[in-house]
């Protein structure tokens, strides 16, 4: 990703060059995008980061004045994210709502949990391929739970569920549409690291658009009905989100 300190003779940046980092503050990083019509600021927790959003070439001379005006209010935002839990050795994350131990022992083999210890073990040839392998050892048991529990509640919807992805979602927990009458649900893996009864309601929220593909009130009483602590659920991931991007952060 270029600066826009590099940019020669201060020239506006092509379309190509796009994204660039403020040369200023590398947390702030310019995004490009032909459908926007303001400029906004968005955070992304995951990378530590907050995304400018440029309404096209001609704005970026603006949006860099508006992310200079909006300093204090991004110092605000990146200062209060939960702290980073990288994928290191010897590192805690969170795995079901506990704080698991990441461990690297040598030699091969396959990673795994280990429940009674609170330790997720994970062998690596070095250190640069542990964080990869932690991830997709967590994908893994992600969708493990989330198949189970999605086909559990579209089940007891009388509906059929061919597809379950598991992504790193930034914006959604999970979404839900139907094909050839068959529902397609997509989850976010980090959903592994929250406690097991907000994944279920997850499930039980996606698995409810199979049958009212909205949020009306109709589409509540059927989410309540599969999973009665709906509210108390909506309520964790507003408080806590953020925390569970912060797994493999830093």
């Amino acid at each position: 990703m270029q600066s826009l300190a590099k940019l020669s003779g201060g020239d506006t940046p092509d379309k190509s060059q796009f994204p660039l980092r403020d040369e200023d503050d590398p947390r702030v990083v310019y995004m490009l995008s032909d459908r926007a019509t303001r400029i906004s600021l968005k955070v992304k927790p995951k990378r530590r980061e907050v995304h400018v959003i440029v309404p096209g070439l001609r704005s970026l001379a603006k949006a860099r004045a508006f992310a200079n005006e909006q300093r204090d209010w991004i110092d605000v935002q990146l200062e209060h994210l939960p702290e980073p839990m990288p994928f290191v050795p010897g590192g805690e994350i969170l795995f079901q709502g506990d704080r698991y131990r990441l461990v690297n022992p040598p030699g091969k083999g396959r990673g795994r949990v280990d429940r009674a210890q609170r330790k997720i073990v994970v062998p690596s040839p070095d250190i640069d391929s542990f964080p990869g392998r932690v991830r997709r050892l967590l994908i893994r048991e992600a969708r493990a739970e989330l198949e189970a529990a999605t086909h559990h509640y579209a089940g007891e919807l009388g509906k059929r569920v061919g597809k379950v992805s598991v992504r790193d979602q930034a914006s959604r927990w999970g979404s839900a549409i139907t094909r050839a009458g068959e529902g397609h649900i997509s989850y976010s893996w980090r959903l592994i690291c929250a406690p097991p009864d907000i994944l279920e309601y997850v499930c039980a929220h996606e698995c409810a658009h199979l049958v009212e593909a909205n949020h009306s009130a109709a589409f509540w009483a059927v989410c309540e009905r599969l999973f009665p602590e709906t509210k108390m659920a909506k309520r964790w991931l507003r408080k806590h989100g953020q925390t569970l991007h912060a797994v493999g952060a830093g």
